[in-house]
């Protein structure tokens, strides 16, 4: 009888601290306005497949490949365009001057905002970092 409940014991607690630990799927609705308004703006034919909401951040999958995560406010932090890539639309005019100006025929694939600054990675191979006035900062080969 004590290593039956020793045994369910211990596979309550693992069950518990894995769920702990892993992403809630949650429904669209979930995710705050501004972030749905982005989405609709930036990728206007594009579905929401799948939303997770991990500690307080979301993380938006959609139709077209794309990957987009959001503070718990709505406000982006990461996009990964896959594919597709990722519109101009989402960067300062400044930085998106910069990134035409650096490098006219690469493509972006991965816009991720770094402490007000940006790191975009290029389908070039390059990673850019740009500062949100448009300066340029750095530029290394994506590894």
């Amino acid at each position: 009888m004590t290593k039956k409940l020793f045994a369910l014991l211990i596979t309550l607690t693992i069950v518990s601290t894995s769920s702990l630990f892993a992403d809630w799927v949650v429904p669209a609705s979930a995710l705050p306005q501004r972030a749905r308004t982005f989405i609709k703006r930036v990728y206007p034919q594009a579905q929401i497949w799948k939303v997770e909401r991990d500690d307080g951040k979301f993380e938006v999958k959609l139709s077209n490949g794309a990957s987009i995560d959001f503070s718990g406010n709505g406000t982006w932090l990461n996009i990964d365009g896959e594919y597709n890539g990722v519109p101009m639309s989402v960067l300062p005019q400044a930085v998106a001057n910069t990134v035409r100006r650096t490098y006219p025929q690469a493509r972006m694939i991965d816009v991720e905002k770094e402490w007000g600054n940006y790191k975009i990675k290029l389908n070039n191979m390059m990673e850019l970092f740009v500062s949100a006035n448009g300066q340029l900062m750095g530029q290394k080969w994506d590894d």
